[in-house]
């Protein structure tokens, strides 16, 4: 259900993104025909195929874009759990929610909520280790980075001290 809501809002995402932007171009295209009108832009049929394009485009689009990636952590995630809200934090991310299992952060900024659609959820599936972290791909790659690095800086100040 995720998965088909996901591609509903990319419909209306991208079909809003192309629409501003033809209509832009309209606006200021300085070779305008007395008459010619915003539809007078696209060929005849041309609009069902860009609407399918669209669709085929949105249905692939959170296939490709959101994912579940590993955590390996070297014991049990209530170890590390500060160390990920530290990176999270930095990052501009909130707690949702903390669940046995199960913890999910937000964007911070309801700007970027709005920008990302409200797609911006990112949540550590804590039960097992490795640790499943589930989000939007890029975000994901940052964060695992980012958590790997930090907890490789704390074991080598624990091993100098």
């Amino acid at each position: 259900m995720r998965y088909l809501i996901r591609a509903l809002k990319y419909i209306v995402y991208f079909a809003i993104i192309f629409f501003l932007m033809v209509g832009i171009i309209y606006l200021f295209s300085s070779q305008k025909a007395a008459g010619l009108s915003f539809v007078d832009l696209f060929r005849e049929g041309s609009l069902p195929k860009i609407a399918i394009f669209f669709v085929a485009v949105a249905a692939i689009y959170p296939a490709l874009s959101f994912q579940k990636r590993q955590l390996y952590l070297n014991g049990d995630f209530t170890k590390y759990a500060e160390t990920v809200d530290e990176v999270m934090k930095k990052l501009e991310y909130v707690p949702e929610k903390r669940e046995p299992g199960c913890v999910t952060y937000i964007k911070n900024s309801g700007y970027a909520r709005l920008t990302r659609m409200y797609e911006d959820r990112v949540t550590f599936l804590t039960s097992d280790n490795p640790v499943i972290v589930e989000g939007y791909r890029k975000d994901l790659l940052r964060i695992l980075s980012l958590v790997n690095y930090q907890i490789r800086q704390e074991n080598r100040e624990q091993e100098n001290a």
